[in-house]
């Protein structure tokens, strides 16, 4: 149903539906319909329909659909995108400020290298939004040293990976580690293995040196980097093989399944622990959203 409200000079106006146009920005930022309903807890044939009822508001197509499939937003989405997102802020600081249970504060949140391969900062953003008042300051680290940092109390919540049953967090999820090439990567079984990996203090380095070790498999390496998307663009470019989560996998990088005699990978825990100071609503509403949003982006990507 199309809401029209009549103003008072015999005119009419009318309202876009906040929560159609909550749906609209994550189909917007996902690229995709499934990966929305996940996000904003509906089905995705729910949120088909709020994106065909503001396209019947507006008079206009928002998305580029091929099928079924989100391709990009039509000019007129990009331009009610923009107006989306100011609209959507205004409408959650307003129900913050008018809430006698405003959440405030400020957390020291450490992560792992890899979560800047999955929606984090875009998970962060609907945090954010809907909790105006909460200052964050976040880094990203290798999980040993996320680990051992957060227990000096450097942290007010740290995220990390562990072996599987090290205890040292509350386990969110658990994720199979994978050999990764790139399409340009020739495999070659004889040769020295060249490894693509994130600084010493990295649990999947450490999974990946331990098996090679194992397995007696000569190896170098190749090309080492904090940063995700570095790390990524090494492996597309062909310079080595790298290790990854299986959920980080995505087009053009692919799971090595046949034509190197490669060792299994063990599977890790991501956890997450408080630090030594931190017991604030704030710092468990955090943990709890982030760890929410890690369960669903896992799941998507199975």
């Amino acid at each position: 149903m199309i809401d029209i409200v009549f103003d008072d000079y015999g005119g009419h106006r009318m309202n876009l539906d906040v929560d159609c146009l909550r749906s609209f920005l994550v189909v917007a930022d996902t690229m995709s319909f499934s990966r929305a309903a996940e996000n904003v807890g509906r089905s995705q044939s729910t949120v088909s329909q709020q994106i065909a009822k503001l396209e019947t508001q507006v008079g206009k197509d928002l998305l580029t659909r091929r099928k079924g499939r989100v391709i990009e937003l039509t000019s007129d989405g990009d331009k009610l995108l923009q107006y989306a997102r100011k609209i959507l802020q205004l409408n959650d600081e307003a129900y913050a400020s008018m809430s006698d249970d405003l959440l405030t504060g400020f957390v020291r949140l450490g992560v792992p290298l890899d979560f800047f391969g999955r929606d984090f900062t875009t998970w962060l953003a609907r945090f954010k939004n809907k909790h105006p008042m909460v200052g964050l300051e976040v880094e990203a680290n290798q999980s040993e040293n996320l680990l051992k940092r957060n227990a000096r109390g450097e942290f007010d919540l740290a995220f990390f990976k562990q072996e599987m049953g090290a205890k040292n967090g509350t386990v969110t999820l658990r994720e199979q580690l994978v050999w990764v090439i790139g399409p340009h990567y020739t495999p070659n079984a004889q040769e020295s293995l060249p490894l693509i990996l994130f600084p010493e203090g990295c649990a999947y380095r450490r999974c990946a040196v331990a098996a090679l070790q194992e397995q007696k498999r000569p190896w170098h390496l190749s090309f080492v980097s904090p940063s995700f998307e570095c790390l990524k663009s090494a492996a597309v470019e062909g310079m080595g093989i790298t290790v990854l989560a299986r959920a980080l996998v995505a087009s053009p990088l692919r799971v090595v399944r046949h034509g190197l005699p490669l060792p299994e990978l063990p599977a890790v825990e991501l956890v997450y622990s408080y630090g030594r100071r931190s017991n604030s609503r704030v710092v468990g509403e955090l943990a709890n959203y982030l760890a929410d949003r890690l369960i669903n982006f896992g799941q998507a990507r199975a």
